[in-house]
């Protein structure tokens, strides 16, 4: 059997081309649910936008989507970082940069949500 090949690290590629493509099928069809949901009943005060947040089904979809962006921005960007940064110091410094950007923005999105909750 000396074609066979073990599979090891060779599957990262399927997994992110899966989470990729489910997280924009989710980021696709919430931002068609938004755009109809703001042509039906648009929202036009602070206390209509309460209201719609009132909901823990509303901020858990909301949730989902800023999730699903991130881990969509996290895998399309290290996918860039690894076929155009040759220098491994320069790969490892801007993706950390990267992580902690985009969990400062993970932070920042669930605390808009957890406030609303409020």
């Amino acid at each position: 059997m000396s074609g066979a090949r073990s599979l090891g690290s060779s599957h990262r590629g399927v997994t992110a081309f899966l989470v990729q493509r489910i997280t924009s099928l989710y980021l696709a069809l919430f931002t068609v649910y938004v755009v109809f949901w703001l042509a039906s009943k648009p929202a036009s005060d602070f206390a209509g936008w309460s209201a719609y947040f009132e909901s823990g089904l509303v901020r858990m979809a909301w949730g989902l989507f800023f999730a699903s962006l991130l881990a969509h921005a996290w895998v399309g960007l290290r996918s860039i970082y690894m076929d155009y940064l040759k220098a491994m110091w320069l790969r490892f410094t801007i993706s950390t940069l990267t992580a902690f950007g985009l969990m400062a923005v993970a932070l920042w999105c669930a605390q808009i949500l957890i406030r609303g909750a409020a």
